[in-house]
């Protein structure tokens, strides 16, 4: 979703338990069927996310809206201010 330069990405179960595979993306869970493919897809997420700046809501997450950073190997949830119009 786009409203004017802001943007939100909305993720279902790129991570399950975001606080580990935002952190670690490469981490693998009984979940992950192809777990490669997990990895990469998380990377791929969070790699847009970041270089987009944009927020991110997704299921299991802690808050309604987050905007990630990239941390050394891995990424970092940072709380964004929310509201409920775009």
């Amino acid at each position: 979703m786009q409203s004017g330069p802001a943007r939100v990405l909305i993720q279902s179960d790129v991570t399950n338990i975001p606080a580990l595979f935002v952190r670690h993306p490469d981490w693998h869970v009984m979940y992950d069927v192809e777990p490669d493919l997990a990895a990469r897809t998380r990377h791929r997420f969070f790699d847009m996310a970041s270089a987009e700046r944009a927020q991110v809501v997704g299921f299991h997450f802690p808050s309604r809206a987050w905007t990630d950073r990239e941390d050394g190997a891995g990424y970092r949830l940072v709380p964004a201010a929310w509201s409920p119009v775009l």
